[in-house]
């Protein structure tokens, strides 16, 4: 490849060269966003990457040729008897028009193209989280329902003892001192008692708890990455329109368990006062008037301090009271679990693995996963190349909706039936094919995803043949047609091959062409995906690699574009069997939106595996 020198896009205008005594010099500049080749009469054509510029002699009645990497039928020419410099997206004529065209639309399809896996990535995140989020609510729920039971039996017995004063079922005469000061902490104690459930309920909505889960959640699979876990913000009034149910739980635990205690108190008190015990009145009201008075001295420094949201403050101090539930949790999470547990509450709240799978199914379910859907008397897709994301995206929303009759499966890592492999039937039609499973025939070797998806693509295939229904295999944009095997039985050594070819890639990614190009401004290229999967950095590197093989594994990758991996095989299968079928690019999917599959620029280059 010739040395380039690689300059900034602001280049502009016509510059002039320099000429070396007699000898003219014109120079052409790459300003598209696209690789293009350039021959001005030898017999090599030369790439050049964006930004760069080549420099040649001008000779008389010189014609410089240029040409697009993506689409050589995109080519053009410019008359050069002069020393300049030439714009490729200007003074090539036609050539000028179409490529900046063609690299316009290809890169508003490749926006597109993002958009929409944004879109559905958003959508399958969203769903996801949602079932996450209601697994971990369902625990926190259990947490709650637990702690609001145990509040429930100690605030219970603080009314029951009340009410047995008050109805004579317990007395206690003036003689009684003694007992009636144990009857009155007894009643503190079952307060603090109630008052510390509240303190549990507070830990458990609050936004540390959440953190912490929200931690627990993202590290226990990848793709929790963003999961986020809110806190109930029972403190925080400044939250508009919070309707969460677990702050007004706590909310109203917080508030009436104060408040019938403090009647139970007054009413006890009543009860002493008439005889006369004096200490049991002290001992049920010495917790309150401590509280009292801490509550009064915080919300007045917090005044004299100019601090804003003093209540908020005020209500957070007061359960400082009670946390000592809390304490005795942690402590012993600490002696059973070790030093850098997580709190007690936490550990309660975040939902084991196990669990955490069970989301992923569900919305992988409901999302990813598609097992065929045959419908009668229409025509059915039998085959499909998987790189074509959107566009298959369409083609199972349609297939959902009973507008599109498929066979095609699609069974993704997590699934009961990924990794199952089932074995080759002992039948007399198929006493040809060697191996303990379908893999063998299909890939050469058992592979991590197994087999089981290739049984109900052949049940979705043979009830297409019953209904009579037409068989349908789209291939790549462009490559109608192309891309198929021998035979069934030669697909397992085929792909075995490709594999080692693709194998070479990293040397390659090694050589010195390579790190040439890379020079040359390869990296110049857009990396933004196509609705094929590929990019103008993707196919030139590709390309690259096909130049740098021996001729005879070159041939043998170039002749296999056309068809997936899997559908070599599918395709080699329906013709085992002896099913015709329709052959079909991507773009003739009816179902699908012109943009999802790049019809609507038609702009997508040939495509790289």
């Amino acid at each position: 490849m010739t040395e380039l020198s690689s300059e900034p896009w602001s280049f502009c205008g016509v510059r002039t060269c320099d000429d070396h005594g007699d000898i003219k010099t014109c120079e052409v500049f790459n300003d598209l966003n696209g690789a293009v080749e350039v021959n001005w009469g030898s017999l090599d054509w030369q790439v050049l990457y964006p930004g760069s510029i080549h420099k040649f002699a001008v000779g008389l009645h010189m014609k410089v040729l240029v040409r697009l990497r993506d689409d050589p039928g995109v080519f053009g020419s410019c008359a050069v008897d002069a020393s300049g410099s030439l714009l490729l997206s200007q003074d090539f004529g036609d050539f000028s028009l179409a490529s900046v065209k063609l690299i316009q639309n290809e890169r508003k399809a490749a926006e597109e193209e993002s958009r929409l896996r944004k879109a559905r990535q958003h959508a399958i995140s969203k769903q996801l989280y949602e079932e996450v989020n209601r697994t971990t609510l369902r625990r926190q729920r259990n947490v709650l329902i637990c702690t609001d039971v145990t509040i429930s039996v100690f605030l219970s017995l603080v009314i029951f003892f009340t009410a047995a004063t008050q109805n004579g079922l317990l007395t206690f005469d003036h003689h009684d001192r003694l007992q009636a000061v144990v009857f009155a902490a007894a009643l503190v104690v079952l307060w603090c008692c109630a008052m510390g459930g509240v303190s549990v309920l507070q830990a458990a909505v609050d936004d540390n708890t959440a953190s912490q889960l929200q931690a627990s959640v993202r590290a226990a699979r990848p793709e929790f990455g963003s999961y986020q876990e809110r806190g109930a913000a029972v403190f925080d009034s400044e939250e508009d329109g919070n309707e969460d149910w677990r702050k007004w739980l706590f909310v109203c635990c917080f508030f009436s368990i104060p408040t019938l205690c403090f009647i139970c108190a007054v009413l006890v008190t009543i009860y002493f006062s008439a005889n006369g015990h004096s200490w049991g009145i002290a001992t049920i009201w010495t917790l309150p008037v401590i509280m009292t008075y801490y509550m009064c001295c915080l919300f007045c420094r917090l005044w004299i301090m100019g601090i804003k949201r003093r209540a908020n403050i005020v209500g957070k101090g007061c359960l400082v009271f009670f946390r000592w539930p809390l304490m005795i949790l942690n402590a012993l999470a600490k002696c059973t679990r070790g030093s850098g547990s997580v709190p007690a509450v936490s550990s309660l709240l975040q939902p084991p693995k196990k669990e955490l799978n069970q989301p992923v199914l569900q919305t992988n379910q409901r999302t990813i996963v598609f097992e065929g859907n045959v419908l009668p008397n229409r025509h059915a897709l039998s085959s499909w190349p998987g790189k074509y994301e959107s566009a298959w995206d369409s083609l199972v929303a349609g297939a959902r909706k009973h507008e599109i009759s498929a066979a095609v499966v699609f069974l993704p890592e997590g699934l009961a039936h990924y990794g199952l492999h089932d074995p080759i039937p002992t039948t007399d039609d198929l006493c040809d094919l060697a191996g303990e499973c379908w893999c063998v025939p299909l890939y050469g070797e058992p592979k991590p995803w197994g087999c089981r998806w290739w049984s109900h693509w052949i049940a979705n295939i043979e009830q297409a043949v019953q209904l009579g229904a037409t068989l349908e295999v789209y291939f790549f944009n462009g490559k109608k047609g192309q891309g198929k095997v021998a035979d069934f039985t030669a697909a397992g050594a085929e792909h075995l091959r490709r594999e080692r070819v693709f194998s070479q890639k990293i040397d390659f990614e090694k050589s010195q062409g390579f790190l040439n190009a890379l020079d040359d401004g390869l990296d110049h290229l857009s990396k933004d995906k196509g609705p094929d999967g590929s990019s103008p950095f993707s196919r030139e590197v590709y390309r690259l690699f096909l130049a740098w093989l021996p001729e005879h594994e070159r041939q043998f990758l170039e002749h296999s574009e056309g068809l997936g991996n899997s559908q070599k095989a599918e395709v080699a299968w329906l013709e085992r069997k002896g099913y015709s079928y329709m052959e079909k690019g991507v773009t003739e999917l009816s179902a699908s939106s012109p943009k999802a599959t790049g019809q609507e620029n038609n702009c997508s280059p040939s495509a790289c595996p």
